[in-house]
């Protein structure tokens, strides 16, 4: 198991914070990067030492090993994503040897998981005096603590969505029944515009035969040309008198 992204964001990360040059913690211990010292392993960290970012990077995550594996060594019961977050904060924190003999992990052990957050805020203490920003992670790690529990158990409690009510074959009847009268009124006004079109095609068929008989085309002619004779005597007679 490792830690999350999520925990080593808001808990160790951010209040360790990174400093890319050595510098000492309040109690007095040579520090650098994500709070790494020389008690962790290599680098050994000496005054006026400098890292890069990216060194501070492959240093902790070369740190947060021991304490993920010493976290799944000391724990004895099962443990959410968030909880194993703190314990590793704690021990990356606090040291291994505090999280071992602290009366935190044996309530764990003991599966009195509730009375951790209390636990945590024991320690908050640097140097012999309380630390503000302890206070403060201590504080975020008790809530963090909690948060995948309640995260559960909104999930649990939220109603899962209805399902599609189901016809009834009554209902299914009635709106087969419909779909049968739309689907009949549609043929009848199918059969009516054919019928329509079918006397449109005849009309159209006995005026071609019409056209294809010679006498009916010269009396047509004959009338035509009569009609336009009268028209214009017509008109000398209306401009001329004549």
């Amino acid at each position: 198991m490792h830690m999350s992204q999520g925990g080593l964001d808001a808990l160790l990360k951010k209040f360790e914070g990174c400093k890319l040059k050595a510098y000492y913690c309040p109690a007095g211990v040579c520090t650098i990067g994500y709070g790494h010292t020389s008690a962790a392993g290599a680098p050994q960290v000496v005054d006026g030492m400098t890292i890069t970012q990216a060194q501070a990077e492959d240093i902790l995550k070369r740190d947060i090993v021991k304490y993920e594996t010493a976290v799944m060594d000391l724990v004895k019961v099962k443990l959410t994503q968030n909880q194993f977050d703190v314990l590793v904060d704690f021990a990356y924190n606090a040291g291994v040897g505090n999280l071992k003999s602290s009366t935190m992990l044996k309530k764990i052990n003991s599966g009195d998981l509730d009375a951790v957050p209390a636990e945590l805020m024991k320690w908050t203490k640097g140097g012999g005096k309380v630390l503000p920003g302890l206070v403060r992670r201590r504080q975020a790690a008790g809530a963090w603590w909690t948060a995948q529990d309640q995260a559960n158990d909104e999930q649990e409690d939220r109603a899962e969505p209805d399902a599609p009510a189901k016809r009834t074959m009554v209902e299914s009847k009635q709106g087969n029944a419909a779909l049968l009268t739309a689907g009949l009124g549609s043929v009848g006004v199918a059969k009516e515009v054919a019928a329509q079109a079918k006397d449109a095609s005849d009309v159209a068929d006995q005026f071609m035969g019409l056209l294809s008989n010679t006498n009916f085309v010269i009396m047509v002619a004959i009338i035509g040309a009569g009609a336009a004779i009268w028209f214009w005597r017509k008109k000398n007679m209306d401009e001329h008198g004549v």
